[in-house]
């Protein structure tokens, strides 16, 4: 018999297992699904199901194998530091001795000093202990402007707290050994900065609040008295009104301690 559709001639057998006749009434999808078993999927690399990860990994060197090398970061290399002068660590600043105490029961060898180092008479007032009692008459010390180093660390002498130094010239040994205070201008204002003559830009705005002892160490190797004027390395020191010297009769090469 022949098909109503087709017009294919069909035996019964045909009609009952060839599902062909019935394909003219569907898409090609029909056709993809009987040749399903034989396809291979496509991108598959020749190999696997459709969709199976490649086993090659996420670092192929495009040849279908793993690449093993990295990436080596950039090593930092170390910047070289700006060597600062220790002389711009040191707060070297103009004061007003208001008070140079003596007691015998205290100490035989040292003063206990109230010292102005600026503008303000209550908080800007440092209590300083000083070995010159020896080299120094009080009236010679009391109320004259001197030559401080504000921000070492505090110490305790003789049980008493030491907030500053009060600088003074030494030479000689021994028994005959000099000592005389570092003079400034009579003109300076208490509170005045040292600084290095023609380098004032080279004055920090602001001091670094301790100056450690190795670093003044490294500053007095070099600060001395020459021609009769406060050196620092062979510069002079001044302050804004003028130069910072020694006392008369201070010998050349006097350290500055």
């Amino acid at each position: 018999m022949r098909d109503e559709k087709t017009g294919y001639l069909q035996t019964f057998p045909f009609e009952e297992n060839n599902p062909m006749p019935e394909a003219f009434d569907r898409n090609s999808d029909y056709l993809v699904k009987l040749l399903d078993p034989v396809i291979k999927p496509k991108d598959s690399g020749g190999g696997g199901e459709e969709g199976a990860p490649s086993t090659s990994g996420g670092n192929d060197d495009g040849r279908g194998q793993k690449s093993t090398k990295k990436k080596e970061k950039a090593k930092k290399q170390p910047q070289p530091q700006e060597e600062v002068d220790p002389f711009v660590k040191a707060n070297l600043t103009v004061g007003k001795v208001l008070e140079a105490k003596e007691d015998d029961q205290w100490s035989e060898k040292l003063y206990l000093c109230k010292v102005l180092v600026g503008e303000d008479e209550e908080k800007d007032v440092k209590q300083v202990v000083t070995g010159l009692r020896k080299f120094v008459k009080k009236e010679d010390l009391e109320g004259k402007l001197v030559l401080t180093i504000i921000n070492l660390k505090v110490a305790k002498l003789a049980g008493e707290t030491s907030e500053a130094m009060i600088l003074a010239t030494e030479s000689g040994e021994g028994d005959s050994v000099d000592v005389k205070l570092v003079k400034v201008p009579d003109g300076a204002k208490v509170g005045e900065k040292a600084f290095i003559e023609n380098e004032e830009d080279k004055k920090p705005e602001t001091y670094p609040k301790e100056c450690k002892s190795k670093l003044w160490e490294q500053v007095k190797q070099t600060l001395v008295i020459k021609g009769g004027k406060a050196t620092y390395q062979g510069k002079n020191v001044v302050v804004s009104s003028g130069f910072v010297t020694g006392q008369d009769g201070v010998a050349d090469g006097a350290f500055i301690k």
